[in-house]
């Protein structure tokens, strides 16, 4: 056989056999194009709904399974590119059409059924998620769209921090045996705010009129670390004010059913950290009021009334 036989030979087979690839795996042969340079890959473009909405949810809920390391079925959906071209069994996005995409398809089986996505023993897609995903592809499966009406506004994921209980005990070292002194002296009454936490809450409502001025002078030790202080159907009086304009860190304050008047209020303008202050059934003016108000804090209760 002649050399050039020969190559028209190679090059027919060669031919073949990337045509018999692409029909068999049809994602083949555009990944083939595009990383020859023959074919422009898709984008996404930065800030578009593609990449602040439904890549964080690929990344979220389907790369572990369909990524760079994994790819179950030879479907990627770690790039816009890769999830447009699909997998071995072809595209699973059809623009314009969720009802004919297999990816939305999956994702909206019961997770009962085996082709569910994810699978099973993996949290499903929320129903929001879901619908993100199918306004998505009804708009067009665009990487340049950044904005599609009626999807649903993103969630924030709520994460705990972790605990680390020596830097909680270096900060609560300062204060510890005052704060377990008092907790003796006042059971139930001085807790941390959490347990990542040295800042602390008081709740001497417990107490009722068995708490008195002399009680409230003893949380000094503590007044730099006290956020949240109830004080509501105990006995103190404006003898109280100067004791509880030392809480610095106060931001929710409630002095409800107390003797309390426009002296002790005058003393809390101070307290730049205070949010609201609950006043209900005292003998605390309007105008007294005014500066707090006027700052921002939440009054409930006060005004004579």
């Amino acid at each position: 056989m002649s050399a050039p036989a020969y190559a028209a030979c190679v090059a027919l087979v060669t031919a073949l056999g990337l045509g018999f690839a692409a029909w068999a795996h049809p994602a083949f042969l555009h990944s083939s194009l595009q990383n020859l340079g023959l074919e422009k890959a898709p984008r996404a473009m930065p800030g578009s709904f593609y990449i602040t909405r439904i890549a964080p949810l690929f990344e979220t809920r389907c790369v572990s399974c369909h990524g760079n390391t994994r790819a179950k079925g030879q479907l990627r959906l770690d790039s816009f590119a890769a999830a447009m071209r699909g997998g071995k069994d072809g595209t699973v996005i059809v623009p314009g059409d969720p009802g004919a995409s297999e990816l939305f398809h999956r994702i909206s089986l019961p997770v009962s059924d085996d082709k569910a996505m994810p699978p099973s023993g993996k949290s499903p897609l929320t129903a929001d998620e879901v619908t993100v995903i199918r306004l998505w592809i009804a708009a067009g499966a665009s990487g340049e769209m950044r904005t599609i009406k009626g999807a649903p506004k993103p969630v924030l994921e709520v994460r705990i921090p972790e605990s680390d209980p020596a830097a909680v005990q270096k900060q609560r070292a300062p204060l510890a045996a005052a704060v377990t002194q008092l907790q003796a002296r006042f059971p139930g009454v001085i807790i941390y705010e959490s347990r990542n936490s040295a800042d602390l809450e008081v709740d001497a409502s417990l107490k009722g009129a068995a708490f008195g001025d002399a009680d409230l002078a003893a949380l000094m030790p503590l007044k730099t670390r006290i956020t949240r202080a109830d004080f509501s159907g105990t006995s103190i009086t404006d003898a109280s004010a100067p004791a509880l304009a030392a809480m610095t860190a106060l931001t929710r304050l409630r002095l409800a059913r107390t003797q309390v008047t426009n002296k002790t209020i005058g003393s809390l303008a101070s307290l730049m950290t205070l949010k609201s202050v609950s006043l209900i059934d005292t003998k605390v003016s309007d105008a007294a009021l005014a500066p707090l108000r006027q700052r921002g804090v939440l009054v409930y209760g006060g005004g004579n009334e």
